[in-house]
């Protein structure tokens, strides 16, 4: 008498195949999402010009006889950005600074800042809702060579460059994102920056330093390859804000440099003299 036994299913190596094929679609996806990804850098590549007066507060109008059209701003729009201009209540949100009391550095009779200046503690860029602390950027070794490590949740700079209010190109490292280690991503609106400024929008940073405030004004926005970064020198007082670019690939090095435009004090509030 015959016996028949059903075949039994490679079920090991059906599996195999089956990881073997999402493999493949994975490396097919993610090489076709950094081609393309590096086809769009030349977007990132905005350069603008302009005074930088026009960006800060305006001085109190003087006494005139009858109304004036330019003292009467019923439609505030220098108030609100440029494409909001159409719409001013609509679904766009940047976040607008506070630019009471500054001091342009353009002003008649105001001196370049001079001295030694502290290192910044806190960076803002209120067009982005970027709100962090600032840190010295620690070096760490690679073996046969040495690096900088950008620290976790804060902006880092790079210690050899020049402080906030100083001449010279400051530079300063933030994390795009950073998902496996965790340590935040405080630059990932970064890249946003290309796209205002080629609407028109102004886009400032606020770097805090000894109790003053140093603003800066975004002039341009630039990538290049990870290998061929430099951090260059300038004759003027500037900053250089970095990141990597783009997502899951971060081959590429996103520059943003925005050049020194006024600074204020800060107003520390007085201690209450009140009973308790």
């Amino acid at each position: 008498m015959r016996v028949y036994h059903a075949r039994r299913v490679p079920v090991l190596g059906v599996a195999l195949l089956a990881v073997g094929a999402l493999l493949l679609a994975a490396a097919a996806a993610y090489y076709a999402y950094g081609f393309f990804a590096g086809r769009d850098l030349e977007r990132l590549d905005v350069t603008v010009t302009g005074p930088v007066s026009e960006t800060l507060p305006r001085a109190t109008t003087t006494a005139h006889e009858g109304p004036s059209p330019a003292a009467q701003e019923l439609y505030p729009g220098s108030l609100i950005p440029a494409r909001q201009w159409a719409d001013p209540r609509g679904a766009i949100n940047l976040g607008v600074p506070d630019l009471e009391g500054f001091i342009p550095l353009s002003n008649e009779g105001q001196p370049h800042i001079a001295g030694v200046v502290g290192r910044a503690d806190r960076i803002v860029i209120p067009q982005l809702n970027v709100d962090a602390e600032v840190e010295e950027l620690s070096i760490i070794n690679l073996a046969s060579s040495a690096a900088y490590e950008t620290p976790a949740f804060t902006v880092g700079h790079i210690p050899t460059t020049p402080n906030p209010g100083s001449a010279g190109n400051g530079w300063y490292f933030g994390h795009l994102e950073n998902p496996i280690q965790g340590e935040g991503n405080v630059f990932l609106r970064l890249p946003e920056i290309a796209d205002l400024l080629r609407d028109g929008d102004d886009v400032h940073v606020i770097l805090t330093a000894d109790g003053r405030e140093y603003l800066y004004l975004v002039n341009a926005t630039s990538t290049t390859h990870a290998d061929d970064l430099a951090l260059y020198p300038s004759d003027d007082a500037r900053i250089s804000l970095v990141t990597c670019f783009p997502r899951l690939k971060y081959d590429q090095r996103l520059i943003v440099t925005a050049q020194l435009a006024a600074f204020r004090d800060i107003q520390v509030p007085s201690p209450s003299t009140g009973e308790g």
